[in-house]
């Protein structure tokens, strides 16, 4: 670790165009340990910043169905399940939840928690208020992250089209 202070205010062009090269080499360098070694990309980082000491923080994928994607797609998710919403607005069973988790599971499965992260960071994005600046920079982050998340599944057709139709629609 460096003991370097952090710098304070806006980096420069000079610095930006370094650190976006160095950041998609580790990105590649992420993607080919994931392929080599079929360990997800996540869980690589994950066990890279726990060797360097550093903290990780994992995401509840089970809690951003349940709570946010379920919620925003419920029709669709218990059409896969043989199941109507209910007329009066009751509320469904966890076991039924559950079900179509495992299905969307089963559905997407190298590819649903891509889904998931991507679902949670555009459900954040919209509700929170930006400047039209931050939401250009924040735009270009995730195009980059689609691009990374579309770019090493080029044999998985149906994921891809999954996550274009999620993303656009």
């Amino acid at each position: 670790m460096s003991d370097q202070p952090f710098v304070p205010g806006r980096k420069s062009a000079n610095n930006n165009a370094i650190l976006k090269a160095a950041f998609i080499e580790i990105e590649q360098s992420f993607l080919e340990l994931s392929r080599s070694t079929s360990i997800p990309v996540q869980q690589v980082i994950n066990w890279f910043l726990k060797s360097q000491g550093r903290t990780t923080v994992s995401t509840n994928f089970w809690n951003i169905y349940a709570r946010s994607y379920f919620k925003n797609h419920t029709e669709q998710e218990l059409a896969h399940v043989g199941y109507k919403v209910p007329a009066d607005g009751g509320s469904l069973g966890m076991s039924i939840q559950t079900k179509c988790y495992n299905l969307f599971k089963e559905a997407f499965p190298d590819t649903y928690k891509d889904i998931l992260s991507v679902h949670d960071e555009v459900k954040m994005l919209s509700a929170s208020p930006q400047t039209v600046s931050q939401r250009a920079q924040e735009f270009q982050k995730y195009y980059q992250r689609m691009f990374s998340i579309v770019s090493i599944l080029p044999s998985r057709l149906t994921a891809c089209c999954a996550l274009t139709v999620f993303v656009i629609g």
